[in-house]
C-alpha cells in the first residue's frame, strides 16, 4: 500500500519468524526496518506500518530550496542548510564576475554514502551525465580527519560543497564537448581556494609550500592522479600568478589551455590505482 508517494515494504523474515515494515520514499529505504516477532495479524500488521511512518515519513527526506539562488538541498538527514547553501552560492559569485551562461537549477544532495559509481576515496562529486552534485555528510568527512593537511572543520566542508558546484557551473560553460580532467579540476579548484575562508586558505598554504605550476605542459591527468591535493594548491598559485587569472581560466573554459593536444591519454581507462573515478563525466573530491 502507498500513502503520500511513500512505498510500504512488509515482509516476514524466515530464519526469524519476525515481520517487518519498512518505507520507501524516493528510491529510499528506512534503514532500521521496524519488526515484530511471533505471530501476526492484520491489525499488527497496520500498526507494525504506522510506526514505521512515524520513524521514517517523507519529512525526513527534506528538501530545502535555497533563498538566494536556483539551488537546493536535499538530505536525509539533519544538515545545516545555511551552510551549505552558502557556499555553493560562492561558487555562483565567483563565476558571476565573469561572462558565462548562468547556472541551471542545481540540486546538492548530501549523502551518508556516495554512488557505487564513485571512489570509496571521495568525499564529494559531480556526475556529469546527470548533473547531479553529492558531498559526503560532515560527520562522514570528518572521519577522513584532514583535507589538504589540515584538519577538516566546517569551514573545510564549505569549500568542498564550493568545489563541487564549481564543477556543475564549469560543466554549463565549457566549450568543448570533453574537456580534460585537468581543465575540469583546475577551474573547480581555482573557484574553491578564491572563495575559501581566508584564514584557512593561508593555512592550506602553509602547509604546502613550494607548490606551484611554472606552465601549462606541468598541468596533466598524471600529475593530478597522483596527488589531487597537490595539484590543486599547484592550481591556485598558477592562477595567482601574473598573466594568468581569469584569462587563462576563460582559456581554459573555452577549451583553448589544458587540452591533451589532441591525445587521448589511456592511463584514464585503467583500473584507477589511485582511487580517482576512470569515467570521465566523474569529477570528485579525493582525501
Amino acid at each position: 500500500m502507498s500513502w503520500k508517494g511513500c512505498v510500504w515494504q512488509a515482509e516476514e523474515a524466515p530464519a526469524t519468524g519476525a515481520f517487518c515494515c519498512a518505507v520507501k520514499h524516493n528510491g529510499l529505504v528506512s534503514r532500521k526496518p521496524v519488526c515484530l516477532i511471533g505471530p501476526t495479524h492484520t491489525s499488527a500488521i497496520l500498526l507494525l506500518c504506522l510506526i514505521a511512518l512515524l520513524l521514517f515519513s517523507p519529512a525526513s527526506f527534506s528538501t530545502h530550496t535555497c533563498a538566494d539562488s536556483f539551488i537546493s538541498v536535499k538530505a536525509d538527514e539533519p544538515v545545516n542548510y545555511r551552510d551549505i547553501c552558502g557556499s555553493a552560492e560562492d561558487a555562483l559569485k565567483f563565476f558571476g564576475r565573469l561572462d558565462l551562461e548562468p547556472l541551471h537549477p542545481l540540486v546538492v544532495e548530501v549523502v551518508s554514502s556516495l554512488p557505487d559509481t564513485v571512489s570509496r576515496t571521495a568525499i564529494g562529486c559531480y556526475l556529469g551525465e546527470s548533473q547531479r552534485v553529492f558531498v559526503l555528510t560532515f560527520a562522514a568527512v570528518q572521519k577522513r580527519k584532514d583535507w589538504f593537511g589540515v584538519p577538516v572543520d566546517r569551514s573545510m566542508y564549505r569549500s568542498l560543497v564550493t568545489h563541487e558546484v564549481a564543477h556543475a557551473v564549469a560543466d554549463c560553460n565549457f566549450a568543448i564537448t570533453n574537456p580534460t580532467i585537468q581543465a575540469h579540476e583546475y577551474v573547480a579548484y581555482v573557484a574553491m581556494f578564491a572563495m575559501m575562508n581566508p584564514n584557512l586558505r593561508e593555512e592550506v598554504m602553509a602547509r604546502n609550500p613550494g607548490v606551484s605550476f611554472d606552465s601549462e605542459r606541468q598541468m596533466n591527468a598524471i600529475i593530478y592522479m597522483f596527488d589531487p591535493m597537490r595539484f590543486g594548491v599547484a592550481a591556485y598559485r598558477h592562477y595567482l600568478k601574473k598573466g594568468n587569472g581569469d584569462a587563462f581560466l576563460l582559456r581554459v573554459l573555452s577549451g583553448d589551455a589544458l587540452t591533451n593536444g589532441g591525445l587521448e591519454l589511456p592511463s584514464l581507462r585503467f583500473p584507477c590505482p589511485f582511487h580517482l573515478p576512470c569515467d570521465r563525466s566523474v569529477t570528485c573530491s579525493a582525501c
